[in-house]
C-alpha cells in the first residue's frame, strides 16, 4: 500500500512536468500490481510497523490502507483509468471498521498491543477526514501515551526536573528491544502532529474566525495543552505550536552533539543517541516535521530571551476611566480596577533604545485570560501565557497573538497599570 501511495504520488509528479505518457505506462502498472493484493487481503493477519507481533487489525496498517488507496483512486481518475472507484469503495469498508479503535479514552493499535507509539504515527500520516491530528482523539491518544512515556523514561523526568520543555516518546511501554528507548522518529512525528494540529486550526480560522474553545467539542485539547475556559482559536493554534517547538527542542538537546548524525533511539537513562546509526526513517521524520512547522507562527520564546533588565517607571493607571463592561471578554472579565487606557513612562534605558514604547494606550479588547489588550499605533501591550516554555508576562509586540516581546514584565496581575516598575530588555 505504501508503495502504491509512493508511486501514485511521483506519477503526479511525472504528469505535472510533462510526462504523462511514463505516469500511464510505466507507473499505473505498479500501482495496480500492488493495490490487487491490497483490495483482496488488507483484513487478512500480517505484521504491525516493528514486525513484531500479528493481528488482522492493526490501526496504522488500515489507516495506512485508507489514506493510499484514495491517493491511487485520484491517480486513476487523473489518467483516465477506472479503478478510482473500486478503490475508493474499498477504502470505505476499512473506514466503517476502523472507528473501533476508538475506545473512549483513546486510539489503540490492536487488541494485543493497545499501547503504540504507531497510532501517533498514523493519525499524523494518513489521516484525511478521519482522526485528524487536531481530533479530539488525537489529543486524547497523545494525552494518554505522553503520560506514560514520561514515566518510562528516567530521562524525561530528568529533563523535566531541570526545567526543559517537551517529551520523548518511544514505540510503546515496556519495550524491551535495544534497551527499550525513546525514538527520534516517533518524538519527531509528535511534534508533527501538533504543527499539523495548529495548521488545520488556524485553516479553521479563515472561514469562523477567532471562535472561543468549547469545553465540550475541544475538551481534550483544552486539557493536554492546559487551556482555560474562555481560550479561542488563536490560543489552541499557538499552544499547538509551542508544543511541536518544545518536544523538537527536547530532542534536539539530546542529539545536537553529533554533528547532525541521527540515530534510531535515545537512552533512556544517559541521554545519548543509540541502536541504528544514521536511520533514515530518523531523518525523514524530522526533515517533514521541519517542514510542516515552516511558516507557522507565533515563534515561542526560548529560555534565554531576556538579555538585560533595568528598573523602569511603568504603566499608570487612569482611574478616572474604569472599565465600563466587564463582559467584554469571553472569560472571566477583569477587575473594575483595569482602565481603559494606561500611561507608559521611563526615563532610562528602555526610554532611550525604545522611545516608541512610551505613551499612552488604549484597551481595544480582552484576551483569553480576561485580561485587558491595549493598543498604541502599532505597538500592542498585552499579556502572554505561554505554556510550553511555562512562561508568563505582560510583554509589548507588534502583535496581540506574540509570546514574546522586546520588553517584558513577568508580573502575572491582572490589570497591567498593577505591576510592577520592573520592566525587562
Amino acid at each position: 500500500a505504501l508503495r502504491a501511495m509512493a508511486m501514485a504520488k511521483w506519477g503526479q509528479i511525472l504528469i505535472d512536468s510533462g510526462h504523462e505518457s511514463d505516469a500511464k505506462t510505466t507507473i499505473w502498472p505498479l500501482i495496480k500490481f500492488d493495490l490487487e493484493w491490497v483490495t483482496e487481503n488488507w483484513d487478512s493477519t500480517g505484521c504491525d510497523l516493528w514486525e513484531e507481533v500479528r493481528s488482522d487489525d492493526f490501526f496504522f496498517n488500515r489507516m495506512a490502507f485508507i489514506y493510499c488507496l484514495n491517493a491511487a483512486a485520484d491517480f486513476a481518475d487523473q489518467i483516465g483509468e477506472s479503478l478510482g472507484a473500486s478503490y475508493r469503495s474499498v477504502a470505505d469498508d476499512v473506514r466503517a471498521v476502523i472507528t473501533k479503535h476508538w475506545n473512549g479514552n483513546y486510539l489503540y493499535e490492536s487488541e494485543n498491543r493497545p499501547d503504540d507509539g504507531a497510532t501517533i504515527h498514523a493519525i499524523t500520516t494518513f489521516s484525511l477526514d478521519l482522526y485528524t491530528p487536531d481530533s479530539e482523539e488525537a489529543a486524547a491518544t497523545i494525552r494518554y501515551l505522553v503520560k506514560a512515556f514520561c514515566n518510562e523514561y528516567p530521562i524525561n523526568q530528568e529533563d523535566n526536573d531541570a526545567g526543559d520543555p517537551g517529551i520523548l516518546i518511544g514505540r510503546y511501554p515496556n519495550d524491551s528491544y535495544a534497551g527499550g528507548n525513546p525514538w527520534q522518529l516517533l518524538t519527531a512525528i509528535l511534534a508533527e502532529c501538533f504543527y499539523a494540529g495548529a495548521t488545520i486550526t488556524r485553516k479553521k480560522m479563515e472561514t469562523r474566525g477567532n471562535y472561543q474553545l468549547s469545553s465540550t467539542e475541544n475538551a481534550q485539547w483544552m486539557a493536554l495543552l492546559n487551556l482555560d475556559a474562555g481560550a479561542t482559536a488563536s490560543d489552541l493554534a499557538a499552544a499547538q505550536v509551542s508544543a511541536g517547538d518544545a518536544v523538537l527542542t527536547r530532542m534536539h538537546n539530546h542529539i545536537k552533539a553529533d554533528g547532525g548524525k541521527v540515530d534510531e533511539q535515545i537512552d533512556k537513562y544517559t541521554g545519548k543517541q543509540a541502536s541504528a546509526e544514521n536511520l533514515t526513517w530518523s531523518y525523514a521524520n524530522i526533515l517533514h516535521a521541519l517542514h510542516t512547522r515552516k511558516g507557522l507562527s507565533p515563534d515561542p520564546p526560548g529560555p534565554t530571551t531576556t538579555t538585560a533588565k533595568t528598573t523602569e517607571g511603568g504603566p499608570t493607571n487612569n482611574p478616572t476611566d474604569p472599565t465600563a463592561n466587564p463582559t467584554d471578554g469571553p472569560t472571566d472579565a477583569p477587575p473594575q480596577t483595569c482602565c481603559s487606557s494606561v500611561m507608559f513612562e521611563s526615563t532610562g534605558a528602555i526610554g532611550t533604545s525604545n522611545p516608541e514604547l512610551v505613551g499612552s494606550y488604549r484597551r481595544i479588547g480582552t484576551d483569553a485570560t480576561g485580561r485587558s489588550v491595549y493598543k498604541k499605533d502599532d505597538v500592542y501591550l498585552h499579556y502572554v501565557n505561554d505554556v510550553a516554555y511555562k512562561f508568563e508576562a505582560w510583554v509589548f509586540s507588534s502583535s496581540a497573538d506574540d509570546l514574546m516581546g522586546d520588553v517584558v514584565n513577568e508580573d502575572t496581575n491582572k490589570c497591567v497599570d498593577a505591576t510592577a516598575s520592573t520592566w525587562e530588555i
